[in-house]
């Protein structure tokens, strides 16, 4: 068993921890395994596009303990290739691959596997959860004709319902307002072969849970590139951005309008995250700016500057999570306060670590 608590806080300097990410198998029996993964953080390692190290490490909220690769030492198999992301619903977790195409379905709090979902997925993406359903976002720009979907499954036995089918685009996909918020255009792919590039146009899609299908299609001001899409308090917000500026659109599904914030003279917005009613936006530069919501005052200079291949970025309960990741060996996940940006931790996470998610 690949587990290793990270040593407490109090015995190392500068706050500073680590934890072992070694592939090797540590001896263990099943009592050995933690009973509960609750208070704390999932971190997200997607593993390598040819190899099977996608795994999910574990990390507690009091930042004193974790655990890497919980999903394999829990159900005794390999997770796969590449975890693109989790969504968290209920009593369970939704490990969302896009190689092999698959929904490995876990219990959240011991991780034991319940299900796996493979029903008509393609380049599976992003999960969104709206009463007693669940959307996927599938996008497959190798096939003709391209895949551009938001596949609909039952929560209650996991069965396919139906496909939304979208134009261009179908990424990063939100619950806001009783409605189902889709990034249907954006950040650019690739420009070699088999790929197409990515459409750099300006909308997201409001699907309708009661009926399943696109209700209608928000239109964004053609300023830069769509970077983010997230959900906060039940409002879906936007990034764009562009060489010169970064904007913050507030999306009213019931009516289809927006609001617009400019952030003035921060260019390449590329994550945009909301904790305590405060945004955190990530830029092309690995800043890291900080300014409450409710103000239009552009912060002049940023909270704190990352390094390395900034991969992983999220803010949960005061904290900055950001992970320089690597695809062939451990990745390293930096741990930082928000009140002034000091570094709280650092550890080894997995193969390509990618996101981080309360549990």
């Amino acid at each position: 068993m690949n587990i290793r608590k990270i040593l407490p806080l109090a015995l190392l300097s500068a706050l500073l921890f680590s934890v072992s990410c070694s592939n090797d198998i540590d001896l263990g029996t099943e009592t050995n395994l933690p009973t509960s993964y609750e208070k704390g953080v999932l971190i997200a390692n997607e593993g390598g596009f040819t190899t099977p190290t996608a795994d999910v490490s574990f990390l507690s909220n009091t930042l004193t303990y974790g655990y890497n690769n919980i999903y394999t030492n829990t159900n005794k198999e390999e997770l796969g290739k590449v975890l693109q992301s989790i969504g968290l619903n209920g009593d369970r977790a939704y490990l969302v691959s896009n190689i092999p195409n698959k929904i490995d379905i876990v219990n959240r709090t011991n991780f034991k596997k319940t299900a796996t979902v493979t029903a008509n997925l393609d380049n599976a993406r992003y999960i969104a959860f709206s009463g007693d359903k669940y959307y996927v976002t599938n996008n497959n720009f190798a096939t003709v004709p391209n895949v551009r979907k938001v596949n609909v499954y039952n929560v209650s036995d996991n069965a396919f319902v139906t496909s939304v089918n979208f134009p261009r685009y179908a990424e990063k996909i939100v619950a806001a307002e009783g409605n189902i918020i889709v990034q249907t255009d954006g950040v650019g792919y690739a420009t070699t072969a088999p790929y197409a590039a990515y459409p750099t146009g300006y909308t997201v899609t409001v699907v309708k849970p009661s009926t399943n299908t696109a209700d209608q299609t928000i239109t964004l001001p053609s300023k830069g590139i769509i970077r983010d899409l997230i959900s906060y308090n039940g409002i879906a917000y936007v990034l764009a951005s562009d060489d010169a500026d970064s904007y913050i659109y507030k999306i009213n599904s019931a009516a289809g309008t927006y609001t617009t914030t400019t952030i003035t003279g921060i260019p390449q917005g590329l994550k945009l995250r909301a904790d305590n009613d405060t945004f955190y936006l990530l830029t092309g530069s690995k800043a890291v700016f900080k300014m409450s919501m409710n103000s239009t005052v552009v912060p002049n200079v940023p909270l704190l500057s990352l390094f390395g291949n900034v991969y992983g970025f999220d803010v949960i309960d005061n904290k900055i999570y950001a992970s320089d990741a690597s695809f062939s060996t451990a990745s390293k996940v930096y741990v930082y306060d928000t009140a002034g940006g000091n570094l709280l931790a650092n550890f080894n996470a997995g193969i390509g670590t990618n996101g981080f998610y309360k549990n």
